[in-house]
């Protein structure tokens, strides 16, 4: 080998060296740009999803708020129905009472009539 060859060998050593290190360090960019895109494809969806999940929420707010207002009516038209309930009942306990009284006269007067007409000796005390 001579003197010239030497330096000559190095030099191509090194290039070749740098290249590999050129080689690895864009290898390692590309490897860094993938995981910035993995990392923003994957912040995008949980954007998305936080998204959906806000509006889900603000969907149940309504349909609860929705729910205890007809909750608040339906109370509201139970006490009233309560109410016409126990008046029904009071009118047809009333109705029941006088329709009794009715009978009962009725049953009253056909017995003294039933009375009279055996007995038909006893006159009028008047």
């Amino acid at each position: 080998m001579t003197a010239t060859a030497k330096p000559l060998d190095r030099r191509r050593d090194r290039a070749a060296a740098t290249g590999d290190a050129a080689e690895k360090a864009r290898a390692a960019v590309a490897d860094i740009d993938d995981q910035l895109k993995t990392i923003a494809d994957l912040t995008a969806q949980q954007r998305e999803s936080l998204r959906r999940a806000t509006d889900e929420a603000a969907r149940l707010k309504r349909s609860l708020k929705a729910a205890a207002q007809r909750r608040a009516e339906l109370v509201k038209d139970r006490k009233k129905a309560v109410v016409r309930a126990e008046k029904a009942r009071a009118k047809a306990r009333t109705a029941e009472a006088k329709y009794d009284k009715e009978v009962l006269a009725d049953l009253v007067h056909r017995e003294k009539e039933r009375d009279r007409a055996s007995h038909p000796d006893t006159g009028d005390l008047t």
